[in-house]
């Protein structure tokens, strides 16, 4: 009976000195926060390996779970096929400084010690990482003077405006099949295939009216316009190129579509301007700084046709040779001339918002197709820019 008394009294001690190193054991904090920009973002992404599985988008921005001390591999995936990856930040908050993370595996490496808690962002903007300082002091700079011709309707927009008046559809134009009812900036697809994006309520060929009164809503909500930039450098001779990009709702000229991509690039030789280069239905011109109009030196000049938004160095009324495809190629010289009589609007750099083009390329067609007055919808394309090889290789067309 003693022995047995013994017995129980060491299983009751040991019992308790297992209580006691559990208690003495304190569970662990992970907090997982989600930033995007724009935001929100109309898609979600998935976390596993701390826990169980969840997903954080939308309105849910935060998750918190308690774990055991330890270390936990916490991974991040997209949420849809062909949604772009978009991560440019992931920051662990440990007070032990003992985590990792990788941004290029959109994952962190969680170790918890007792009691601690341990918070990790995972930064998500569509339009990639944002510029540095000296690339925005840089683009600010140079950025460029807009004058709109008298009665010019369309301002350049900002994306996710134009975004959120279209739909996005896979397939050809004009009876693709509905893929997003919404889309956003996160939600272009960057994989290959036929996509193409519809403003809802007109088309170029019928109700072409109505994109004015598109226009004007979405001015009423937000007057300021916006213009994008991109850097490009080429180091071994010394020149930068400063690009600037303007998107706009519609094309009204001979050649109709929804969507209008412009630009002008800035050409420096280290610190010197070079020149400008202008971007006019399917291909660009060239000015010499020498002979460039400025503002205060730096800010050039452009004079914006009406309708179509081809870009000038000088005001005046241009006779224009358009091309499509259908059929075959064939070009034409228009039955009227682009005017740019720089007697509308004024956009100067204080008059809009100035952001950086960067992230992946959208694959599909901004716009719902092209149409010739008189022939119809062709098979040419609104391609994003980020596919351009003006945007990668922006010094092809320097003289010399």
């Amino acid at each position: 009976m003693r022995v047995v008394a013994l017995m129980a009294v060491a299983a009751t001690v040991g019992a308790l000195a297992v209580g006691a190193n559990a208690a003495a054991q304190q569970t662990g904090t992970l907090v997982v926060r989600l930033g995007t920009d724009p935001a929100p973002p109309g898609v979600t992404w998935k976390y596993f390996g701390a826990g169980s599985g969840f997903k954080l988008g939308g309105a849910a921005t935060e998750h918190t779970v308690a774990l055991q001390p330890g270390t936990y591999q916490l991974r991040e995936r997209g949420g849809r096929t062909g949604q772009p990856r978009t991560l440019t930040g992931l920051l662990c908050d440990d007070p032990s400084g003992d985590t990792t993370t990788s941004v290029a595996q959109a994952s962190a490496s969680v170790a918890f010690q007792d009691g601690e808690t341990v918070t990790c962002t995972f930064t998500h903007r569509a339009l990639g990482a944002r510029p540095t300082a000296a690339q925005l002091a840089l683009a600010r700079t140079y950025a460029p003077v807009l004058r709109l011709s008298a009665g010019e309707p369309y301002h350049p927009l900002r994306l996710e405006d134009y975004l959120g008046v279209t739909t996005l559809h896979s397939g050809v134009p004009p009876h693709g099949r509905l893929l997003r009812p919404h889309p956003t900036l996160f939600l272009l697809p960057a994989i290959a295939g036929k996509f193409y994006l519809d403003i809802g309520g007109a088309e170029p060929n019928s109700h072409a009216s109505r994109y004015r009164g598109i226009e004007q809503r979405l001015r009423a909500s937000r007057p300021r316009a916006t213009v994008y930039f991109h850097v490009v450098r080429q180091p071994a001779k010394g020149r930068v190129a400063i690009e600037y990009w303007f998107h706009y709702l519609y094309n009204d000229f001979y050649d109709r579509h929804e969507a209008d991509w412009e630009g002008v690039t800035v050409f420096l030789q280290g610190n010197k301007p070079l020149g400008v280069s202008y971007s006019a239905h399917q291909g660009r011109g060239w000015s010499r700084w020498a002979s460039q109009s400025t503002q205060n030196g730096t800010h050039p000049i452009v004079y914006v046709a009406y309708g179509s938004h081809a870009d000038y160095s000088k005001r005046g009324r241009y006779r224009i040779r358009v091309c499509w495809s259908l059929h075959g190629r064939h070009c034409t010289l228009t039955p009227k001339a682009d005017i740019a009589s720089g007697t509308g609007a004024k956009l100067a750099p204080s008059g809009y918002d100035l952001q950086q083009l960067g992230g992946k390329a959208y694959t599909g067609d901004w716009g719902s197709g092209n149409y010739i007055l008189g022939i119809g919808r062709t098979s040419d394309h609104v391609t994003d820019p980020r596919r351009r090889s003006e945007f990668k290789n922006p010094f092809a067309i320097l003289p010399g």
